[in-house]
This record gives structure tokens, C-alpha cells and sequence, in this order.
């Protein structure tokens, strides 16, 4: 019954929050939409601030798509290097959709709130505490039951209980430009 619950509920949302249309979808497992920051105003390490109001990229993992990894009989080792990859792709994506594309030429920075904060600030992220206390729980709480739900081990995959509070990432528009389109325009002028 909760498999069927989390399945309808994370589709609602998807359509209910914009991230079920074709722009929505960044590369290989992102899915991304565009809104308004409701916080508190922040500045990022490169000096970006963030106000309320100002458009940002609002991330989101595609889940079928993620689980599509343990297809097959995938160990997790190999899973999660497969995911490493695509989420370096969609980075790479997102990034040259932030370069060209019109619908984020006005957003400031990307956002998610994760349980999987651990080493996105090797990949440029920064990791911040998620607004209010019960926020981070409930998102934690949310997205462990994910996890149960689409992992083929579900509760018994190893390392459950590693996973605790949520944290926000970020990174600015500019950063994410500089970090990712211009390594994929470096790699175009190393092969052509």
C-alpha cells in the first residue's frame, strides 16, 4: 500500500509542481523547475546573493530514472557509479541549458533539499542547514521512504540508517556556468 502511495504522490507532485513537463527534464536524472525564493536572503560563497523573490532552479532527481541503475541485477557499487556519472551529465546539461536557454538566463542559483549532501561540494556545490528543523526531518523522512520504495533492496539495502537529517545545496547560476559549460567547451576544443 505505501509502494502505491509514494508512486501517486511522487507523480502528483511532479505535475502538480511543473517538473512533469518536457522542459523540466536535464539531462539523464535532473529535472528542474524554475520558481521564487521564499527565504531568508543569503549570500553563496561567490558573492551571489539570493532574495526573496528572485528566480531560482528548484532540482529535483528523476526517481524511475535513478532506479533504472539497479535494473538488470546492478550491484550498488555499480549502480551508484552509473548514477555519478549521469548526475555529472546532468550537471553538464543543466549547465549549457543555463548558458543558452531562455527559460534560466534570469535565475540566480540551483537549489535541492537532500539527504545526499555528502560530496556535492566536491561537484561546486554548498552545503547549507535546511530552514526550519521539522522541514529537514520531513524531507529526510520523505526521501528515505523514496529510497525504500525504489531501491530494489528496499529496507534491507546496506547503509539505511546513514541518512539523516536533509540539507539544502546550492549554486549559483555563474558558478555552475563556470564549473560545468566551460569544461564541456574545453573537452569540444581538446577533441575537434
Amino acid at each position: 500500500m505505501l509502494r502505491l502511495f509514494l508512486r501517486g504522490y511522487d507523480r502528483a507532485y511532479r505535475w502538480l509542481h511543473g517538473l512533469s513537463i518536457p522542459d523540466a527534464l536535464v539531462g539523464p536524472v535532473l529535472r528542474v523547475r524554475v520558481t521564487r525564493y521564499r527565504g531568508r536572503p543569503l549570500t553563496l560563497g561567490d558573492a551571489t546573493p539570493i532574495r526573496q523573490g528572485d528566480p531560482i532552479g528548484d532540482i529535483h532527481l528523476d526517481n524511475e530514472r535513478v532506479a533504472a541503475f539497479h535494473d538488470g541485477g546492478r550491484r550498488s557499487r555499480w549502480a551508484g557509479l552509473a548514477f555519478r556519472r549521469a548526475f555529472h551529465a546532468s550537471l553538464l546539461a543543466l549547465a549549457e541549458q543555463a548558458l543558452t536557454s531562455p527559460r534560466y538566463h534570469a535565475v540566480r542559483a540551483f537549489t535541492a533539499s537532500t539527504i545526499f549532501h555528502e560530496g556535492t561540494d566536491l561537484m561546486g556545490f554548498e552545503i547549507r542547514p535546511v530552514s526550519s528543523r521539522w522541514g529537514a526531518r520531513l524531507v529526510a523522512a520523505y526521501e528515505r521512504s523514496l529510497l525504500a520504495h525504489f531501491h530494489p533492496l528496499g529496507r534491507r539495502r546496506p547503509g539505511r540508517y546513514r541518512f539523516g537529517e536533509a540539507r539544502q545545496i546550492w549554486i549559483s547560476r555563474d558558478d555552475l556556468i563556470r564549473r560545468y559549460a566551460g569544461a564541456r567547451s574545453s573537452a569540444r576544443g581538446t577533441h575537434a
